[in-house]
């Protein structure tokens, strides 16, 4: 998944879960298998570690990284609580 893209699939859960009123369909977990994420640069995705706690996010959502996961973005539904605590999407940079 490259920057652009990982950008439209939050762009796009955003305006459906607001065109349908419902939360659960917002950006809830950003998900690299360990191997592409090794591989990353910050150029690639600029992510930020809030802390221990917050951990790893991209725009305000949940980076998840283990070699058990596929690159995918999930929404808040798919997630299972996993990218929480959930944050506002922050705008493009």
């Amino acid at each position: 998944m490259t920057r652009d893209e990982i950008d439209a699939m939050l762009d796009a859960m955003a305006a459906e879960a607001a065109q349908s009123g419902d939360e659960s369909l917002l950006p809830g977990a950003i998900n690299f298998h360990s191997g592409t994420w090794v591989k990353m640069s910050l150029a690639d995705l600029p992510t930020t570690c809030v802390n221990t706690q917050i951990g790893i996010r991209y725009r305000g959502i949940s980076v998840l990284v283990s070699g058990a996961r596929e690159n995918r973005v999930q929404n808040r539904r798919e997630d299972d609580g996993q990218g929480g605590p959930y944050f506002e999407l922050e705008p493009r940079a």
